[in-house]
Formats: C-alpha cells, structure tokens, sequence
C-alpha cells in the first residue's frame, strides 16, 4: 500500500510540475542576448501567466512577420494599475526581447529540469496560417518613445548595449522607473554580467551615472 501510495505522489508532483513549467518559465529558459522587434499591435490578450501582445511588421518586400511578445501576467499588470501604459490595438510599438533557447540548449542545461520545450510554443496562427515566434518582451518603447519594463525576465544591460537610443535617455528611463531601476540593480549579480568584461564596463559605467547608484 505504501509503494502504491509513493508511486502515485510521484505522478501527482510530476504533473503539477509539468503543469506550472508549461505556464510559466523560469528565466534560464530565455537567451541572454535580445533582439529588437517592431510592429503593429494587432491583439493584447490580457491573460495569466502571462499577457501577450501579437505585433505585426510588414518589410519592404511585403513580407509580414508576427511576433508573439510576452509580458506579465494579467494579476501583476493590474496589481501596477496607473502605473503603466497597457498597449492599444494599432499601437506601434518596440521591445527590446529575448527569445527562448533552443530544446538542444535547454536540455543541456542542468538548472532546467526537462519538461514542455517552450521555444516550441505557438499562439492562434493568422489567418494565412502562419504563427508568431514567441519572444520574452523586457523593455517596451510606446509610439511616444517613452520606455517602460514590462516582462522582467531579461538582462537590461543588453538592451541597453544593443540600442540606436541615447545613453541618457536609458539613464532617465532608470532614474525615474523604480522598476526599471530594481531590474537594473538586480542585473549586477547575474553571472551574465560579470562573465563578460564590455558588458560589466558598461554596466558599473551607467550606474555610477544614476541619481542613486546601486554600489
């Protein structure tokens, strides 16, 4: 009876497990080098674990490219309220995102217990068919250009490393975003940052700069 009762905790914890992994993922599952992605809103779904804003982006070509970016989840958006300026169908908007790994590279990886392949994931596919590729949205730039966080999983530095803005239009972002500056502050131990000496540099450059420097 016992074995039989150990057997079934077993399945119960592993489904749960599964269950919360395919909701929501943990940060290691993201790469840590983002790209830039820009389009037009075309549907915010308002949902946990989290929201998601579909962008499309038309090239020159006529191409269209959708993007499936995540954000964060329904409860801690409107936990934020006034706080933050929720996207509009028609807004064009830019984020600074992070993809998630490969399968390859989350198999690998022996802080992540293996389960659902997020990279894999896909949304209601267009009406052509086609699906977005899904990507963790950290920073968002509203058509004002104001930026604001958004999903906090990401590496700040980066987006700052890999923008066209101003330096100082980062530091003001900081300065005046406590939770710009709490994902800014927590950046500095990520073993991300202090592997890599240009990001580092930059990173302890711009916080000497801020009103209120997190050393």
């Amino acid at each position: 009876m016992k074995s039989g009762i150990a057997v079934w905790t077993a399945v119960l914890a592993t489904i749960a497990y599964t269950s919360s992994a395919g909701a929501h993922h943990s940060g290691y599952m993201y790469a840590t080098t983002p790209i830039w992605v820009k389009g037009s809103v075309v549907r915010f779904e308002h949902v946990n674990p989290h929201t998601i804003i579909t962008l499309e982006d038309k090239a020159a070509d006529g191409q269209v490219r959708r993007w499936a970016v995540e954000g964060p989840a329904q409860s801690g958006l409107d936990r934020r309220g006034s706080d933050i300026d929720v996207p509009k169908v028609g807004d064009t908007l830019r984020f600074c995102a992070f993809p998630y790994k490969s399968a390859a590279e989350i198999s690998r990886d022996p802080r992540i217990r293996p389960s659902v392949d997020p990279s894999a994931r896909r949304s209601s596919p267009a009406a052509d068919g086609s699906a977005p590729q899904f990507v963790a949205g950290h920073v968002m730039v509203m058509p004002n250009g104001k930026k604001q966080l958004w999903e906090p999983h990401g590496v700040i530095g980066e987006c700052v490393r890999s923008s066209d803005d101003q330096r100082s239009s980062w530091l003001d972002f900081i300065n005046s975003s406590p939770s710009a500056r709490l994902a800014w502050c927590d950046q500095l131990g990520y073993a991300h940052v202090q592997s890599n000496a240009s990001l580092r540099e930059l990173v302890e450059e711009m916080d000497s700069s801020l009103a209120q420097p997190c050393k």
